[in-house]
């Protein structure tokens, strides 16, 4: 038998179902937001974590050949890799062999392939490859091309595809297969398409038949980078021994994928949004206590009239509140569950690794559990403490409801407002009658508000920071030339091509800085641009850009220095460059999300030996937009080979800026999905309000009713009020953006790329959430208008 209490607690659940639901809904979308983000993270993390290690990654890799041009170098076979499989602390050792040529993927155009042979697919050791469709393993002359890539190569299984190779012969070859190969980066990010065949194909393609890049993988200390990093300097030094130049060395973060701390620091920030819309919920169950205690303050004071005791009285509305939460929680849990799937398909797809099967996540279950227990009654605490303190005689004698108007200073302002229609004043008034449940209100649409205003400054932040680096290059076209050719044959050749506005031959190789305790850094791209060059606005953040009368001079980048922490300027840096170490100075610092160094060509190129000559060109054509660049850089390519000239590969900026670009609008749309959350909180905040509002104002809608005013009336005077709410709100989410996206922005570059953004502040946000407030709250107002346009006067007349 239930008590009496308890069907008092049932009556106020179901009295008003509106305000049931918009409670219940708000609060769950707290724990729906919390709920996705949280079982992502964990089917993330797992499904990486599992997936990466099934791979049996490298802890090292040691490349003998420039890794950007697959070439130079001198290769090695399988007795130096059993050397190495014997050393101690190695555990296993394997070779391969990579090569850059070109894939035709329409009609003339071109892509870079990367291509690798594997000595035995069936026994694949590091990095391992799997299949993902068609053959296994790659028949001679038969190419596997890895699933990421499908969708740059426009091909199907069985369909021939063309090969162009490095001294500019054409093949063709079979799509045999698709593969999977999660050690490498998903091709949608850079571009680049990895393909697998066999050491008889490449040697068909002009390549040698030997190893160029050796990967390793310790027997002890395997989450120990130093550990990594010392054995790896031994083998690196074996390999030297052997006569064979080591050009590039890499030590990755020991079982992170490459992509790990960007997939964190996207669930990072979504977990961020999603605490804040849980947070912002709390608001609607404080409002909706309070209003529910002003309106029961002469039923609590029957109550304790008849002996009912305050703990027992604060019992019943914090049990309604937990009720509140537990119809959230069954709300919540089984949509969180189905939304955390998609989502995690989506990323995990996006970022080329599998996930298991949908499983619900124990952990987070419970974490909902007890949110959705917790922050209810904890929300509802202090309103319940403070409503239920009233005396009897405090009780019976107010009039509950109605509050108090107009001795505050605000109030007597409105008083003196002339010119202003009898309907709209009174809106103004009500709109400020519950000031309480108005900050509320105000607290949880602006924060919702500076949330979404912030996401677009984010946007904007985000593409003027990748502005700001795309204008650092001054060129559309970057071709690197299968060999250096001389610099005078080169730019004769481009400047003539029709549509081509100037051309600089430049220098390029992959580096390594050479510490002074003798380990090496990771990859440093190294540049050698001519003394003066116009084609390069970088942004330098210390010391001073190139002097044509530099010798060994030479600019590094932010990404580089973060790294290697002792290096300022001034320093002298010790580079390994082809195997040959040189000294440099360094005379200043510029802003780039990735390692580089720039110098002068002059002293680069009697370093090198290559005086006079060059392997990349810059091209800058009459018209920058993507079809002009594709189009120019066809007719060089063909004006290149009647003369010549083969061409290694072809990087146009304008594709550089889009594949950017759809990196920045994923992360963005995620940003974008929890700004949306926090919208729906803030407009069902408003809803309740506004709900409430009305039922406290039954009587004076009766009476309004009575003289004569009519449906039309009494919904505007509510859908006016709403309104009112929003703009206000949106005033102040404008006010507090401006200080607070600034930071935000900075905190987000930092999270995603080590550096912060260039801060822009966004108008479109700020006009598209004025609309979408207005929208918003005279969505929210309807329903509570439409019902308080359906009293009539024997509605309020039965009233209590």
């Amino acid at each position: 038998m239930i008590g009496p209490r308890w069907k008092k607690v049932l009556r106020d659940l179901g009295g008003n179902k509106t305000r049931t639901i918009l409670v219940v809904l708000s609060i769950a979308v707290g724990v729906f937001a919390v709920g996705v983000i949280a079982t992502s993270r964990v089917m993330l993390s797992e499904g990486l974590d599992r997936s990466y290690q099934a791979i049996n990654p490298a802890s090292a890799m040691i490349m003998v050949s420039d890794p950007f041009f697959g070439s130079g170098g001198v290769g090695f076979g399988d007795e130096l890799v059993e050397v190495v499989r014997g050393m101690d602390g190695v555990e296993e050792a394997e070779g391969r062999r990579k090569a850059t040529v070109r894939l035709k993927v329409g009609p003339d155009e071109w892509r870079d392939l990367q291509l690798f042979a594997i000595p035995d697919y069936e026994d694949i050791r590091i990095n391992k490859v799997s299949s993902e469709d068609g053959s296994w393993p790659p028949e001679d002359h038969e190419l596997l091309i890895e699933r990421s890539a499908m969708g740059l190569v426009g091909a199907r299984v069985g369909d021939t595809l063309t090969i162009k190779t490095p001294n500019g012969k054409l093949r063709e070859m079979p799509l045999a297969g698709i593969s999977h190969d999660l050690s490498q980066l998903p091709s949608f990010l850079d571009g680049t398409i990895y393909g697998y065949t066999t050491f008889d194909t490449l040697e068909w393609l002009g390549e040698p038949r030997n190893y160029n890049e050796l990967y390793i993988v310790v027997a002890e200390g395997k989450d120990d980078k130093e550990h990594i990093q010392r054995i790896a300097n031994q083998v690196k030094e074996k390999v030297e021994r052997s006569g064979r130049p080591v050009y590039y060395m890499v030590v990755p973060e020991p079982g992170e994928h490459v992509l790990d701390y960007l997939i964190q620091a996207i669930v990072f920030l979504l977990g961020v949004l999603g605490i804040l819309a849980l947070f912002l919920s709390s608001f609607l169950v404080v409002t909706t206590i309070s209003a529910i205690l002003t309106q029961h303050v002469r039923q609590i004071g029957l109550l304790k009239a008849i002996g009912a005791r305050r703990p027992q009285i604060m019992q019943m509305y914090l049990t309604l509140s937990l009720t509140f939460g537990i119809l959230a929680m069954v709300v919540a849990v089984p949509l969180s569950a189905v939304a955390a799937n998609g989502l995690s398909s989506f990323m995990a797809g996006l970022f080329n690794f599998d996930i298991d099967d949908f499983t619900l996540q124990p952990q987070v279950v419970m974490l909902q559990a007890a949110i959705s227990l917790l922050v209810p009654v904890l929300a509802a605490l202090y309103p319940v403490i403070v409503g239920t303190r009233i005396s009897v005689r405090e009780a019976l004698d107010t009039e509950g409801g109605p509050g108090s108007y107009g001795r505050g200073l605000f109030d007597r302002l409105i008083r003196k407002v002339r010119g202003v229609s009898r309907p709209l004043l009174l809106s103004l008034r009500n709109t400020f009658r519950r000031k309480g449940r108005l900050m509320l209100t105000l607290t949880t649409l602006t924060l919702s508000g500076t949330m979404f205003i912030s996401v677009f400054c984010i946007r904007d932040s985000m593409f003027q920071t990748l502005e700001e680096l795309m204008d650092v290059w001054q060129y559309d076209l970057w071709i690197t030339l299968s060999r250096p050719y001389r610099i005078e044959l080169i730019e004769h050749h481009s400047i003539g091509v029709p549509g081509v506005v100037d051309a600089q031959s430049t220098g390029f190789i992959t580096s390594r800085r050479v510490r002074p305790d003798d380990t090496d850094s990771d990859v440093l791209m190294l540049f050698a641009l001519q003394p003066g060059s116009k084609l390069m606005k970088p942004i330098v953040v210390e010391g001073r850009w190139l002097l044509p009368g530099d010798e060994n001079g030479i600019v590094l980048t932010t990404a580089f220095v973060k790294d290697e922490e002792d290096i300022e300027v001034g320093s002298n840096i010790t580079l390994n460059i082809a195997g040959n170490e040189q000294i440099w100075r360094v005379v200043g610092i510029c802003q780039m999300l990735w390692p580089a160094g720039y110098v002068n060509y002059p002293h680069y190129s009697r370093v090198k030996g290559e005086t006079g000559r060059a392997n990349t060109v810059w091209v800058v054509t009459d018209r920058h937009d993507a079809q002009s660049q594709a189009t120019i850089a066809r007719r060089l390519e063909q004006h290149y080979e009647q003369q010549g000239i083969r061409v290694s590969s072809v990087t146009k900026m304008a594709e550089e800026r889009a594949e950017a670009a759809m990196t920045f609008n994923i992360i963005v749309m995620m940003l974008a999905m929890m700004a949306v959350l926090l919208a729906v909180v803030g407009g069902l905040g408003l809803m309740g309000t506004m709900s409430i509002n009305v039922l406290e104002r039954t009587r004076e809608i009766g009476v309004m009713r009575a003289i004569g005013a009519s449906n039309g009336a009494v919904m505007n005077l509510v859908l006016v009020e709403g309104i009112l709410i929003g703009m206000v709100s949106w005033l102040l989410s404008a006010l507090i953006a401006v200080p607070l996206s600034k930071p935000l922005s900075a905190s987000v570059g930092i999270a995603l790329f080590q550096v912060p953004l260039s801060y822009a502040f966004s108008i479109d946000g700020l006009l598209i959430w004025l609309s979408v407030v207005v929208v918003l709250s005279a969505v929210a107002s309807l329903l509570p208008a439409w019902n308080a346009s359906r009293l009539t006067v024997r509605d309020v007349l039965a009233y209590e």
